[in-house]
């Protein structure tokens, strides 16, 4: 408001000037200013004195209007010579009062309007009296309104989310009734309001004022009820002493459902609302607020709250009885572009948020050679000499909604029951949550297993007994079973006391693609699309990159095989943007071992048969953004005696088409012998819509999303960006070298990595 006193001079300015664009004159700006002579730009007392300089200038006017009817009638005005009670007694004879007063009744009946002007007159002053009595009392409520979100925006800072949500809910009720008082406040004053879009800068505020109210309004209401429906969790889940299990939560969100769903319905009048507000109408202070604030903390209330309402059916606790799931153990020393190779699958049955049931079978068991199976990949058949596509292959495909549809296919083959969805998980999550939950007793271990030697002890399990100390009928997987149940019952069947800790590492497992999950439920996989936990590959606007490697070496040398990765995106030339693509693999395992693919005479029996200290045979896959087309590449001869097949693989780059929306890519084959390295090239014609304007300014904006391949570590990344000569860079949204028109990015690759740069 006092950014407003100040400006109102040159806002009538902008409204008086003869000709656009033509600077007022000395005396246009004399003759129309306001406040200029103001020694400050509303002082402490603003509102009175407001109202003592608004009423000032009313006065003003009506004087002014009396002298200019005074000269025009010729007649004196009553305001500017009111009449003197000592000079009419002063007049000798009554003659002459009765001649003033048939001249004052003459004048009168002469100014038939003088009274219209006066009444006229009075209603502006009531009206800018009773203007200013409404301004102070919206001015208080809307500084108390202030407050309230100052003192949630504390709390809701706090690290943990159950204490400061717990602590702002009595904020959230004063809130929700201040809020009501101010809109009630404001609500005669709206018909005003939408027809003020003409006023420079704040015009899309004011027309905008009645939904930014009825927004306001209806999400505090819907964030009132959710927290009414969960309390009695959050209550729990607080209480140190009580350690929940997941039976007990299922139990807890199947009682406040029909809560939710009221809730839900109160949350799609909010997204109704919003979508009617233009963001881009909008000051800018209220459009970052609107769209750099709200909006992220309106998807996430929606997203929470479609999550409870599908976590029961989720966990077999609707009416639609138990839930089967496939479970797919994934093994990353033998890299596979979800995550590794297949090397057991499990079946698990929950039924009221309780395991009913959790076994494992081994991968190599899986087939019915009655059954007519599809032809494999094209790679897997030239460079594994496997003609048909079995269960443990099945996560050959990138996109893990296409693997796991195949999953799910071929273990029908041999099990005569549906599953509700499919979770794939590597040796990297078990790592995670015994970091968390500490160690675990596993029946058969030789003492507990703990994270710092769970991948030891599993590689050593994997290895069966010697020849005459073999169990008939023995699993030798079976120990993937152990420690699922010895970690699952830790977790579970004894309850948890924080599950919002517990949460946030299987958010962190979820974000580094460690695991990945494919619910049949509809809700589950919008959740899962929107956070990119489910493993789909899918473009957004801007570049795109993904490197992806496939062990096609019946080997696990991905154990001690390291890989990093250098981009170069070069838009000097906007009309013609370049990139060039350099991955560095090096093997260290023994230097000097033969790289022999297979040994006609060997057989898989054990994992003994899948060595680690070998060459290191990789197909890889570089997925782009459709549009991009390659221009060079340094791809690598492989002789016929390295290969299975024996036949020379010729330095080639395989254009590929896995039918992904947006996206395409390019393969090669590579051979990394024990103790070296080896690097391959690719270079790139960009298309030009990963060069974006922004809508708001002149500024130009450049976009890469470079995402993780599930079952890697952290992978380095060089990323270097040159802009065009004497560009400005305004904001890179990660930490950056910049150096006049180069950009300099060095991170880790352990989750997907978003850059934004923005540059004129």
């Amino acid at each position: 408001m006092r950014d407003t006193w100040g400006r109102i001079d040159e806002s009538i300015l902008l409204f008086v000037q003869s000709k656009a664009g033509v600077p007022p004159t000395e005396e246009q700006i004399a003759r129309y200013s306001l406040v200029s002579g103001e020694l400050e730009d509303g002082p402490a007392s603003t509102m009175s004195d407001w109202h003592r300089k608004g009423i000032q200038r009313l006065l003003d006017i009506i004087l002014a209007h009396e002298r200019y009817l005074e000269s025009v009638m010729a007649a004196k005005s009553v305001l500017l010579h009111p009449p003197d009670e000592s000079t009419k007694r002063s007049v000798p004879g009554g003659n002459q009062g009765d001649r003033e007063s048939k001249k004052a009744g003459k004048s009168r009946r002469r100014n038939p309007f003088r009274l219209l002007w006066t009444v006229v007159a009075a209603g502006v002053l009531f009206a800018v009296i009773w203007g200013g009595i409404k301004a102070r009392r919206v001015y208080l409520l809307a500084e108390k309104l202030r407050q309230d979100v100052v003192d949630a925006q504390v709390l809701l800072g706090d690290s943990s989310v159950l204490d400061s949500v717990t602590a702002a809910a009595p904020l959230m009720v004063g809130f929700g009734d201040d809020l009501d008082a101010l809109q009630k406040e404001v609500e005669p004053v709206f018909w005003l309001t939408d027809r003020l879009g003409w006023v420079p800068v704040y015009g899309g505020d004011l027309a905008s004022a009645r939904d930014l109210m009825e927004l306001a309004a209806l999400t505090v209401r819907a964030a009132e009820k959710t927290y009414s429906a969960m309390s009695p969790m959050l209550q729990l889940f607080e209480d140190e002493k009580a350690r929940l299990t997941l039976p007990e939560i299922t139990s807890l969100l199947m009682d406040v459902q029909p809560e939710l769903s009221s809730v839900q319905a109160s949350l799609d009048q909010v997204f109704a609302v919003r979508a009617d507000i233009d963001p881009q109408q909008l000051s800018p202070e209220v459009r970052d607020l609107l769209v750099g604030k709200f909006d992220p903390l309106l998807g996430l209330m929606d997203d929470g709250l479609s999550l409870a309402l599908a976590l029961p059916r989720v966990l077999g606790a609707s009416n639609e009885g138990p839930k089967t799931y496939l479970l797919l153990v994934e093994n990353e020393d033998e890299l596979r572009p979800t995550g590794g190779f297949i090397t057991a699958v499990g079946n698990l049955v929950v039924q009221d948020g309780q395991i009913v049931s959790l076994s494992f079978e081994d991968s190599g068991i899986q087939e019915d050679w009655t059954k007519p199976y599809p032809s494999a990949p094209w790679q897997l058949q030239e460079y594994m000499n496997s003609r048909v596509l079995i269960l443990r292959d099945s996560n050959w495909f990138t996109n893990f909604p296409t693997a796991a549809l195949y999953a799910e296919y071929l273990y029908s083959y041999t099990h005569a029951h549906s599953v509700d969805g499919v979770i794939a998980f590597d040796q990297q999550m078990l790592v995670m949550l015994l970091d968390y939950l500490g160690p675990v007793d596993v029946d058969g271990a030789p003492g507990p297993v703990t994270a710092g030697n769970v991948i030891a002890y599993m590689r050593a399990a994997k290895v069966p007994p010697p020849e005459g100390f073999r169990q008939p009928g023995e699993d030798r997987k079976e120990f993937i079973a152990k420690i699922a149940n010895a970690v699952l019952g830790k977790m579970l069947d004894d309850g948890v006391s924080d599950w919002e800790s517990l949460g946030r590492v299987f958010i962190r497992v979820l974000d580094e693609r460690h695991l990945l999950l494919q619910f049949d439920d509809e809700t589950m996989t919008k959740i899962l699309a929107e956070y990119g936990w489910d493993g789909a590959l899918r473009v957004d606007e801007g570049d795109f990159l993904m490197v992806v490697d496939s062990n096609v070496g019946f080997n696990k040398t991905n154990a001690v095989v390291s890989r990093s990765i250098v981009y170069d995106v070069d838009l000097t030339d906007l009309s013609a943007p370049k990139s060039s693509l350099l991955v560095i693999y090096k093997n260290e395992s023994t230097a000097g071992i033969p790289c022999v693919h297979w040994d006609g005479d060997r057989k898989i029996v054990d994992e003994r048969s899948y060595p680690i200290d070998r060459c290191y045979w990789n197909y890889l896959r570089v997925y782009v953004k459709d549009g991009t087309n390659l221009l060079a590449a340094t791809p690598h001869e492989i002789p016929g005696e390295w290969m299975i097949l024996e036949r020379n693989v010729p330095a080639r780059v395989d254009l590929l088409d896995e039918e992904l929306d947006g996206i395409q890519a390019v393969g090669t084959l590579l051979v990394v012998p024990g103790g070296e390295s080896v690097s391959t090239s690719f270079d790139f014609e960009l298309p030009l819509s990963v060069i974006m304007d922004d809508p708001v300014t002149d500024n130009l904006i450049y976009r890469l999303k470079v995402k993780k391949q599930p079952g890697t570590l952290t992978t380095p990344v060089t990323i270097r960006i040159h802009l065009p000569y004497q560009a400005l860079v305004e904001s890179v949204s990660v930490d950056a070298v910049v150096e006049n028109n180069d950009l300099l990015i060095n991170t880790d690759l352990n989750t997907d990595v978003d850059i934004v740069v923005v540059f004129r």
